[in-house]
């Protein structure tokens, strides 16, 4: 799901819980705070002074929000990338099942009501398996399968099998589905009282191949994620430029309040920022901030069973 907010409501958003970063920074917040305590106390005891100057903290900092802030910015525009493909899939998607309803709602005859029906089918089980392959890691790889022929899933009569995404083969390539939307597409000839004019049939053509395209596109977001060297430095250097800032903090405090309440929030400022760079890693998983995709495949899936309804469906809203 994704998060909707009011930007000018700022008491709302400051005292939200659902969608932040709070549960995962809270404990390094503590942490930092019992840790900057503990070097203050063991200090002003003279029991053990742990303490050095923070020239060397000063220069490492740099290269510390340096790291944090370029993995933040380029997981927001990975986050928009997915975004604007997911809108772009979804476009073509609907705009397919309306072009074929469009190109053919006068032809009320038993073959072209089958021709529809075929295509609903076709178009349901490729936007449940989309979901599958951009969700999914293991499942992005079946992206490239064989071209199999799909005609299995149409009985003799042209009912459809079943129209429950349960009852859909979710283990189909993508390929192999278009393959078999694409013959569909081609059979017009076989079902339509007047078949279509090539640019029709064209365009039914280039839009599934704009919508394969895109949807390849995405699952890239899937397969590569955000390069793990600069992960691994990123989190090396917090980690250690965190943990050890306590003690070149407390080096020169005079007193044991401000510094703890310092540590607080550079903690939560760093290490928030680090945490919303892996909130928005993958766009399409299922956290609160992801893109709320199986909400959205839904409603193309139900705009594309209204497109493409039965024959008396279909009379009765030319009537």
């Amino acid at each position: 799901m994704t998060i909707i907010y009011d930007s000018k409501a700022t008491l709302g958003i400051v005292l939200a819980y659902q969608g932040t970063v709070w549960p995962r920074v809270l404990p390094f917040c503590c942490l930092t705070v019992g840790l900057t305590i503990l070097v203050y106390h063991l200090k002003e005891q003279k029991i053990l002074n742990i303490t050095f100057p923070i020239d060397g903290h000063e220069l490492l900092a740099t290269m510390v929000a340096y790291l944090v802030v370029s993995r933040v910015s380029a997981s927001y525009t990975r986050f928009w990338e997915a975004r604007s493909l997911l809108s772009i899939a979804l476009q073509a998607a609907r705009q397919l099942s309306v072009q074929a309803a469009a190109f053919t709602n006068k032809d009320q005859s038993d073959g072209a009501n089958l021709w529809r029906t075929m295509i609903k089918h076709r178009m349901t089980h490729l936007m449940y398996v989309m979901v599958q392959v951009i969700k999914v890691e293991d499942k992005t790889y079946q992206y490239v399968g064989t071209n199999q022929d799909l005609d299995k899933t149409m009985t003799s009569s042209g009912t459809e099998v079943s129209g429950a995404e349960a009852e859909y083969d979710l283990s189909e390539s993508i390929p192999a589905i278009s393959y078999a939307l694409h013959k569909d597409i081609v059979r017009h000839k076989d079902f339509l009282q007047e078949p279509l004019f090539i640019h029709k049939e064209l365009k039914l053509h280039q839009l599934l191949m704009d919508f394969e395209n895109t949807v390849y596109e995405m699952s890239k977001f899937a397969a590569t994620p955000y390069p793990f060297p600069t992960t691994q430095m990123t989190r090396i250097f917090l980690f250690v430029w965190m943990f050890s800032l306590p003690f070149s903090l407390v080096y020169s405090a005079k007193e044991p309040y401000t510094t703890p309440i310092l540590m607080f929030f550079i903690t939560y400022g760093f290490f928030g920022l680090e945490f919303v760079s892996i909130e928005l890693d993958d766009p399409f998983g299922e956290d609160d901030n992801d893109l709320a995709i199986d909400d959205l495949s839904k409603v193309i899936v139900k705009g594309i069973n209204d497109d493409l309804r039965s024959k008396a469906y279909v009379e009765k809203s030319l009537s």
